[in-house]
């Protein structure tokens, strides 16, 4: 029964897959949730998982025309901008996907740089707001040139956390926490000052109790909506965040991954409501990748 589980998420991986050549390309955002990104890091697992190139050629293609659609004035925000984008491409790179070209984040570092310092920025939000620019700006830590710029931008996304923490709405909240904590743990920053540490304090695991803990990554994580990809990563960031015991539900839901209707198609063709979500999520049932790309999401 395993191996004729097995077999039918084989067949729809392939349905997936034809289904995002033959209208990939004619997305229109270039982003990293509902856009090209999303779709070219599917197409990259995807081939190392069959071994044929040509799904590779297919991502490096979306690459290229997602390159070719960013300008100075392109959003910065994590769901369809420059964020996200950049995150996206930093996942590839630190997976050999692609390789590290010396001026491939030339041109996000400037427009990301203007969105923290310059431009008004919206709220606190992951997928719109500042924690998206903060996500970015972690990622270019790990690199050494801009390391010092990144540093500039997330100790102005500290500042600003500290002085607006408590007027910062609860869900919004929860997205500064899990950035604190994701800066944390790869940088020397001093992130839980005066304001940041009651929150600390108030949301992690050590204060959580159990029957609370689902209503307060629902209330942080409402972006992940309720399609199966955004549960599944809801799941994983319980496990990440707040030390919950989810493991059990993690492996019951990629057990138990519906058959694929073709005839109800996704929301779209993107990482979390669309295809390609619904092919990484069963890469991960047949043991291809681990479920550490959840955490783009």
């Amino acid at each position: 029964m395993e191996q004729n589980k097995a077999i039918d998420k084989e067949k729809q991986l392939r349905q997936i897959a034809e289904m995002l050549l033959l209208n990939g390309t004619l997305v229109e955002c270039a982003g990293l949730i509902h856009g090209k990104t999303g779709l070219a890091i599917f197409f990259f697992h995807y081939a190392r998982y069959t071994g044929n190139a040509l799904f590779e050629d297919y991502a490096m293609d979306l690459i290229s025309e997602e390159q070719h659609q960013i300008h100075t004035n392109s959003p910065a925000n994590y769901e369809n901008g420059i964020a996200g984008i950049g995150v996206g491409i930093d996942y590839l790179i630190r997976n050999n996907f692609i390789d590290a070209d010396a001026d491939i984040f030339d041109d996000f570092d400037q427009r990301m740089f203007r969105a923290v310092m310059y431009d008004p920025w919206p709220d606190f939000s992951l997928y719109d707001g500042l924690m998206g620019y903060g996500r970015y700006w972690i990622t270019r830590l790990r690199y050494p040139v801009p390391s010092a710029q990144a540093r500039e931008c997330l100790l102005r996304i500290i500042t600003l956390i500290e002085e607006n923490l408590p007027k910062i709405p609860a869900n919004e909240q929860i997205d500064v926490y899990c950035f604190l904590h994701d800066l944390q743990e790869i940088s020397d920053f001093e992130v839980w000052g005066k304001h940041t540490l009651p929150l600390r304090n108030r949301i992690s695991n050590s204060t959580i109790q159990n029957d609370d803990i689902t209503n307060v990554i629902e209330r942080g994580f409402s972006c992940l909506g309720d399609s199966l990809t955004g549960n599944m990563a809801r799941l994983v960031q319980q496990c990440r965040y707040f030390n919950a015991d989810r493991q059990v539900d993690i492996n019951a839901t990629l057990m138990q991954i519906p058959d694929l209707d073709m005839e109800k198609a996704p929301e779209s063709m993107g990482l979390l409501n669309g295809y390609a979500g619904e092919g990484m999520l069963r890469l991960t049932a047949i043991n291809q990748i681990d479920m550490i790309w959840t955490n783009l999401l």
